[in-house]
């Protein structure tokens, strides 16, 4: 039995007739007639009772197509869908911490108004393990801090944002030199992300070394612990935005110090770029 002779003999009990069924299906009379009769042979039984104009299903007819009915009405309901499976698959995404905080979910926004069917499952992940992620084909796209020179990927810088140093509102300093801030009880993100290795390079090109007194993966977390006098933080700027607006901290500046750190996405080159997926990565020109 296959499903092309099951489609035949559904066609036939609807229309009770076998030239009817084949000129339905785009079929000759012979193909209609052989398929049922190795049907026939299969089921050791008859499933049509022969009449002079029709045919009319036999008991065991009647038994097979209830059988039949719902695997076929499955199987047109896939095929159905099958135009649009590509639009149902979400895009598999992995973001850096800052990325995914600040302006990723207004981005997601945005291209949902252009894509109504899109749907997306977001990961938030330090840069090595997003990036290790979309190598493995893990994820569509990755998010990340920093920048990447890899001839595996398709890179694309979308925005930049400066690091500052935050501390508690009542602090009393406003301004320290780099090696000052050094000698600060220092509350910095993990090894390995991006805020913190740019922040460790700065300090090895003026051959100073960095010892935090707390490590953390979660900014908030590095936040909280400045707002209650622990010590110093350096951050995304964006991430305390609010919080230096209001007086929650503060923003100690740094004499002849800057840092900025890029979010670049990428995109692996040996991918098969679905179409939601490459008009997300369009999108990402207009940012």
């Amino acid at each position: 039995m296959n499903f092309k002779q099951c489609l035949i003999f559904r066609e036939i009990a609807r229309t009770k007739n076998f030239t009817k069924a084949a000129h339905n299906l785009y079929l000759t009379q012979s193909a209609v007639s052989h398929a049922i009769k190795d049907l026939e042979n299969e089921a050791e039984t008859q499933l049509f009772e022969r009449l002079h104009r029709s045919v009319k299903l036999t008991p065991a007819g009647e038994l097979f197509l209830k059988e039949i009915q719902p695997m076929i009405e499955e199987f047109e309901t896939v095929e159905a869908r099958l135009p649009h499976l590509e639009k149902q698959s979400p895009l598999k995404i992995a973001s850096c911490i800052t990325f995914a905080q600040t302006q990723l979910p207004q981005l997601l926004q945005r291209f949902q108004v252009l894509q109504p069917a899109a749907s997306f499952e977001v990961q938030v992940f330090p840069a090595a393990e997003s990036l290790a992620r979309l190598e493995e084909g893990k994820v569509d796209l990755a998010f990340i801090e920093g920048q990447i020179f890899q001839q595996s990927v398709e890179a694309k810088k979308i925005a930049e944002y400066p690091l500052c140093v935050v501390a508690e509102a009542a602090h009393p300093m406003a301004e320290l030199s780099f090696g000052e801030l050094l000698e600060q009880p220092l509350l910095l993100r993990e090894r390995g992300s991006a805020v913190r290795e740019t922040f460790e390079s700065s300090a090895v090109l003026q051959g100073e070394k960095v010892f935090p007194i707390w490590e953390s993966v979660d900014s908030q977390a590095l936040i909280a612990a400045v707002k209650t006098g622990l010590g110093i933080s350096v951050l995304p700027k964006i991430l305390v935005e609010e919080e230096l607006l209001s007086g929650r901290l503060k923003e100690i500046k740094i004499k002849e110090w800057s840092l900025t750190n890029d979010i670049t996405a990428l995109l692996r080159k040996s991918r098969y770029q679905s179409h939601l997926l490459g008009a997300f990565w369009q999108l990402l020109d207009e940012i």
